[in-house]
């Protein structure tokens, strides 16, 4: 008797499973085919993963998948993707990337990133994820503390950061540093400094508190792949499970118990703390309370410590493949910078390299947008339907020769007229496009200019027996982290 049971439940069970299977086979190849019913070029997806199934088993970093898909479907315009389930445009043509990240921004206004408070209230409230009409009141009102004047202000915080690392490295003479991580202390000492209003002293034995949370922050873990997965392209998820995108819990308590000084003091130190204060002050009918302030800090943070520390990591990097070219800006800092924010920003070669470093490294993989109302693009009559997720992807249009000759190697010279018209043709985009770029890429590439200087100053890098070449990214994670560091013998001139 048991014995029938048992064999019946095992049927029903599996005939369950089998039906499920079918359907859900069904639906996604419904789903499957929503491109090409639209005659939109697409690149074939597999069951339930779509067309990650590289960066799916781990092969593939997303933004060089995304590049390679970009070269693979020459010739167009666009092109469609999958991903579980559901359909992606990424956009190739740089004239209707133009339209929709700035002419017609208003219809693409939003991120497709998850937006819960309930489930993480620091990334929700963060003005990288925020959508309209609430991201439009807080971006003006933080929009003028990344002023010039006001970077301004931080430029004694940059250089006595960067004389710390000088200090550093005079003690490391000869060594192999790994430039991930020199680059990692800088930014977390200078991150504290402008943003916490404290002394990390990453360079210095010490209360290192500071840098290990920054390290805890951003380093691999599967649950935080997922958590970023989900905030990426599984927003349901995250209101589900009730995701937290990063554990801010020990910043959160450093920014209050910084303010709660600040207040019960009156202390100024033209931080971006006091200006935080200052638009809470003066502000009263803008929601921005504590809980916002908290989380612009740790939006900060997340910009300005991982983003500004690639930026000079990977400068670094390039300069010890290209002797001459470090040779040469090494001559035009040591002829024309003290560290002023003047003749930093005045160093034209600087300039040059920094640019170019940005075009190979951007850190985000792709931008996104999130169609709010049926759009049609003049251009080929195509209906993109309310809802749809667009991508574009970072890694196919910097390298792409049509825009760029020889896009493989680093040429600090092909920006000796700048990067403005490569800007307004929009294919160059490192710090995002249009109204919902990033707010901090001034400071960013001011703090990457200071270091570099007070680096190149006084050191050469060299590529060594540990130094990779070409570097390998970890297809782990969706932003430029390369697998073993950036290892470089670091001599005192």
């Amino acid at each position: 008797m048991w014995q029938n049971i048992f064999n019946c439940s095992l049927a029903i069970t599996t005939f369950l499973t089998v039906v499920v299977f079918i359907l859900v086979h069904l639906y996604l190849r419904t789903v499957h085919s929503y491109w090409a019913k639209r005659k939109v070029p697409f690149e074939k997806p597999r069951f339930l993963v779509g067309s990650l199934w590289e960066v799916f088993k781990g092969k593939k970093q997303i933004g060089k998948h995304l590049g390679q898909l970009y070269g693979k479907f020459k010739g167009n315009p666009y092109f469609g993707i999958y991903i579980l389930g559901k359909p992606y445009l990424v956009l190739r043509k740089p004239e209707i990337i133009k339209r929709i990240a700035i002419k017609d921004f208003k219809n693409f206004e939003d991120r497709t990133f998850a937006c819960d408070k309930t489930a993480d209230e620091m990334a929700g409230n963060s003005l990288f994820i925020l959508r309209n009409p609430e991201w439009r009141n807080i971006r003006n009102k933080l929009s003028p503390i990344f002023t010039g004047g006001k970077i301004r202000h931080m430029i004694p915080f940059m250089t006595e950061t960067a004389k710390e690392m000088q200090n550093y490295l005079d003690n490391n003479n000869g060594n192999v540093l790994d430039m991930k991580d020199v680059a990692g202390r800088f930014m977390t000492d200078l991150v504290a400094k402008c943003f916490f209003g404290l002394e990390s002293n990453s360079f210095k034995r010490g209360n290192m508190d500071f840098r290990r949370a920054c390290v805890r922050f951003f380093e691999f873990s599967i649950y935080r792949t997922i958590c970023l997965f989900s905030y990426f392209f599984v927003p349901k998820l995250v209101s589900i499970f009730k995701l937290q995108l990063f554990d801010t819990d020990y910043f959160k308590k450093v920014f209050l118990e910084t303010l709660s000084f600040r207040q019960e003091t009156g202390l100024k130190r033209n931080d971006f703390v006091d200006l935080l204060i200052n638009i809470k002050e003066h502000n009263v009918n803008l929601n921005f309370d504590t809980t916002s302030m908290v989380a612009q800090a740790i939006t900060f943070l997340v910009a300005g410590f991982e983003t500004t520390s690639n930026l000079l990591a990977f400068a670094l990097y390039e300069l010890s493949l290209r002797p001459d070219c470090q040779e040469k800006l090494r001559s035009e800092i040591l002829k024309n910078a003290t560290g002023t924010y003047e003749e930093v920003q005045h160093i034209k070669y600087l300039d040059m390299v920094i640019s170019e470093t940005l075009r190979r490294y951007p850190f985000g993989p792709f931008l996104n947008r999130n169609c709010k109302e049926d759009y049609i693009i003049q251009e080929t009559g195509l209906k993109i339907e309310k809802n749809t997720p667009i991508l574009i992807p970072l890694d196919g249009i910097h390298f792409d020769p049509e825009f760029y000759e020889e896009p493989l190697k680093f040429e600090p010279e092909r920006f000796r007229n700048g990067y403005k018209h490569l800007l307004n043709t929009c294919v160059y985009m490192p710090f995002g496009l249009g109204p919902r770029n990033c707010i901090g890429d001034r400071f960013g590439q001011i703090g990457a200019k200071v270091g570099l200087v007070y680096f190149l100053k006084h050191f050469r890098v060299e590529k060594c027996e540990f130094t990779q070449t070409p570097l390998i990214l970890d297809p782990r994670t969706p932003f430029m982290v390369p697998i073993g560091g950036l290892k470089l013998k670091v001599t005192k001139i």
